[in-house]
């Protein structure tokens, strides 16, 4: 047997005073403000926590590419229609003294709603649509639509026929690709939102064939464009200063309290 390879064999004496010292894993972290743009009524809707900068391990470059989810009615506050519905992304581009700046990475339903939506004895019409911004950006959009009875009518079932889905798809497709080619990110999350480009295409397709429940379903952003700082800065308007960055001061109850209350 070779000396020194039979590990049950301890050493005499070993390493003394050489404890691991123990640090607080929370002592170098630091917590930042995560802030929507412009077009959303709240802007720091959430935070996020990201270890300090130590050496070349920046902490901003850590933060970049986080995509952060919330509530469209947290972001808007409000609950009419179906904005208590909606899911919004958002992805982290840049970092500003303690607050992360923001920009739309997706949107959808949830799945309950999605689900509410299906009936019988009727024809599910859904359209992939790929949109391009004036900045840049490629949306690609997930509508669904139903067929709905008229008020005269004695059957029991709406269905389709397929030359009508296919010229519904086709309306949908043209409208959509027309109206968000004028506008730019900050435009189209807010034609998006706010069912401004729903409506439109239910009081244009509802003359082909009744239509019921036209639902953007899901929107993916396929490409964004080079990153600009100037741009970004525009989305966001004036930026609302966050406090995380302040000493907090931490008072201790008095004992005669903390007696009372343990009592």
């Amino acid at each position: 047997m070779a000396v020194g390879k039979n590990k049950r064999v301890a050493k005499a004496g070993g390493r003394r005073g050489t404890k691991k010292q123990v640090k607080e894993p929370m002592s170098r972290k630091e917590w930042y403000d995560v802030v929507a743009p412009v077009t959303f009524k709240t802007r720091q809707f959430t935070k996020t926590i990201c270890n300090k900068t130590q050496g070349l391990k920046i902490a901003a470059d850590n933060i970049r590419g986080r995509v952060f989810e919330a509530n469209l009615a947290d972001l808007d506050g409000g609950s009419n229609r179906d904005v208590p519905f909606r899911k919004v992304k958002l992805i982290a581009q840049d970092v500003a003294g303690r607050n992360v700046l923001t920009q739309f990475h997706s949107m959808s339903l949830t799945t309950d709603k999605l689900r509410s939506m299906f009936r019988k004895w009727c024809t599910t019409i859904q359209s992939v649509i790929d949109c391009k911004t004036t900045d840049g950006h490629v949306l690609r959009l997930f509508i669904i639509s139903f067929t709905a009875r008229q008020s005269h009518q004695l059957s029991k079932n709406c269905y389709c026929a397929t030359r009508l889905e296919k010229w519904v798809r086709f309306r949908m497709t043209k409208i959509a690709q027309k109206r968000l080619a004028k506008c730019d990110i900050n435009k189209a999350v807010l034609e998006l939102t706010r069912d401004t480009l729903t409506d439109t295409l239910f009081k244009r397709c509802n003359t082909i064939v009744p239509l019921r429940d036209v639902k953007i379903v899901q929107v993916k952003l396929l490409k964004t464009p080079k990153f600009d700082g100037q741009r970004l800065a525009d989305a966001h308007g004036e930026i609302p200063v966050s406090i995380e960055d302040q000493a907090r001061v931490i008072i201790a109850a008095p004992e005669a309290a903390v007696e009372a209350a343990s009592a």
